[in-house]
């Protein structure tokens, strides 16, 4: 029999792959997404790179742009994967949906941060670990009353304020204060002092992303939440 068959069920091996020098003889593991992964995580973000991860694994660069299209996705990647390890275990509190979500924004909020710079690549819920707090929630959501559209809304809009509130926070550590914040006062400084005078308050009151931010969201979207319950579901008109 052939050493070179692949094993039950795996798709055909990529090109390129080579015996690394470090490896010793014998045949180079078989490439897959989890391995790359797995390998990138073990390299500093400063220094990953596709070419890194190849030659940590003996395998050809085109061989790895296989699996992954960039270096920025091969970063959300790893960091998706941290983050889901992080979060794999979190338990929310069931019967107090909003508590459900404020632990659960928390939570994430704290582990997107973390992770640094790495969670400025992550746009989306990524993997197993962040999906199962993500279920839970939807549950607590469903046995307080709100509909399926309800939840899967509410989850999207809890989501969005998280990601942006960490990203704002991790841009404002990067470059001293958020990007935003330097264009819009760079725009001030190009306009009479009495212009804008209401964005000029709130550059002026308001320049440093917390935790508050994020509160303010979530607070703003349970009480709409709240009012929904109370509301309860809408009829949809007839169609004429």
């Amino acid at each position: 029999m052939s050493t070179s068959s692949a094993a039950p069920g795996a798709g055909p091996q990529p090109r390129g792959v080579r015996a690394a020098g470090r490896r010793g003889p014998g045949r180079p593991p078989r490439l897959s997404r989890e391995l790359i992964i797995e390998t990138a995580a073990a390299i500093e973000p400063k220094a990953l790179t596709l070419q890194a991860v190849a030659d940590r694994l003996g395998a050809d660069r085109k061989a790895i742009s296989y699996y992954v299209a960039g270096r920025d996705e091969l970063l959300a990647l790893v960091a998706e994967r941290s983050l889901s390890a992080e979060l794999a275990c979190l338990v929310l509190p069931l019967d107090d949906w909003p508590e459900a979500i404020r632990v659960f924004a928390t939570s994430l909020r704290a582990a997107l941060l973390r992770q640094s710079s790495l969670s400025l690549f992550i746009n989306r819920l990524p993997g197993a670990g962040v999906l199962g707090p993500a279920d839970q929630l939807l549950q607590a959501l469903l046995d307080a009353g709100f509909d399926v559209n309800a939840a899967a809304r509410g989850l999207a809009l809890i989501s969005a304020a998280v990601f942006e509130d960490a990203r704002a926070a991790l841009l404002a550590v990067r470059f001293g204060q958020h990007p935003t914040y330097l264009e819009v006062s760079r725009v001030l400084g190009e306009l009479p002092d009495d212009a804008l005078p209401a964005i000029r308050r709130v550059l002026s009151e308001n320049r440093t992303p917390g935790q508050d931010s994020l509160d303010f969201s979530l607070e703003t979207i349970i009480d709409g939440f709240e009012q929904r319950l109370r509301r309860g579901p809408r009829l949809r008109k007839p169609d004429s």
